[in-house]
């Protein structure tokens, strides 16, 4: 069973079970849950899969001709520019985690990124389900083997957050004999009104189409951006189309965000600057990297890049 959860805020749950009702989804309203503290209330999605990543990755990658270490510097007139070559296509989807080509689709305005941390605890319960907090900003927990899933301490990229930290304490507190076998982070494309951006890349482009903004839902964002794209791309009528759209409105109260913090670095006098639109980079003591709060690019400390919409080391 899957878990939607909430700490403090009843009505959201409530909320989320009358929508699950309109459209006839069997989920379950629960009080209480196996997690080590209270809730205010949970959504129970019974009989879900619990899928491992890579595994997955590897059945549906089989039998595809895949490229890599191909860098592909420009992208024109159905044309894709690499170092070794072009490469010509009737149509073109851009899945680069952010989309990089600034002079279509505004998607500098339209995304932001998010940092999220992981540990995987020896010696921790087994939770029995998979749970996700409601809050962006809480924790989600699920058992894999022997090893109890934690994640959390989220915050923009180029912030300040709880990272790891917040997460061992949190273990420290609630399951004091565990210990910390492994630990990752991930960082996630986040549109402006928590829905993903699938299908063309702007009005402006024909045969170029895209998809990016999966709010933490990949795995999801990904098979539904597969399903929509395949109807696009080979002319067939979808009736989500135009509800994923990547060109439908931004008039949304994280677009004022999104051009604060981007005014607000853009305009930082001094420091080492992104080579995606200019904004300056903050020093990231906890994974030590430079990272940009504008877009999310980031870069190791001599300077290679590790996270786009950046697509190039730093100069000095």
């Amino acid at each position: 069973d899957n878990y939607v959860y909430s700490v403090d805020d009843s009505k959201k749950i409530e909320k989320e079970m009358s929508a699950l009702q309109k459209i006839g989804y069997n989920a379950r309203l629960c009080e209480k849950t196996t997690l080590p503290f209270d809730i205010a209330g949970a959504v129970c999605f019974p009989k879900q899969a619990q899928f491992h990543p890579l595994k997955f990755l590897s059945h549906i990658a089989s039998g595809l001709n895949i490229y890599e270490n191909t860098f592909v510097r420009e992208l024109k007139d159905n044309t894709a520019t690499t170092d070794f070559g072009k490469i010509k296509a009737e149509k073109i989807i851009v899945a680069t985690h952010f989309p990089f080509i600034n002079k279509h689709g505004s998607y500098y305005l339209k995304l932001y990124q998010h940092r999220s941390y992981v540990v995987a605890l020896e010696n921790a319960q087994n939770v029995n389900g998979m749970y996700v907090d409601e809050n962006k900003k809480g924790f989600s927990f699920r058992n894999y083997k022997n090893l109890l899933i934690l994640g959390g301490g989220a915050h923009r990229t180029g912030h300040k957050g709880g990272n790891w930290n917040e997460l061992c304490e949190f273990a420290k507190e609630k399951y004091p004999l565990s210990s910390v076998k492994y630990r990752w982070a991930a960082q996630d494309c986040m549109s402006l009104d928590n829905m993903p951006y699938i299908g063309r890349y702007s009005s402006r482009t024909e045969d170029l189409y895209t998809a990016s903004g999966f709010n933490k839902w990949g795995m999801t964002g990904s098979m539904l951006s597969a399903m929509l794209l395949s109807d696009i791309v080979t002319g067939k009528k979808n009736k989500y189309e135009e509800l994923f759209s990547p060109s439908r409105s931004i008039m949304k109260p994280q677009l004022l965000v999104n051009g604060f913090e981007a005014t607000k670095n853009l305009l930082t006098p001094f420091g080492r600057r992104c080579p995606h639109l200019g904004c300056a980079l903050k020093w990231n003591s906890t994974e030590h990297s430079w990272d940009c709060a504008c877009h999310g690019s980031r870069f190791s400390a001599d300077g290679k890049v590790i996270e786009n919409p950046a697509n190039g080391d730093l100069t000095k």
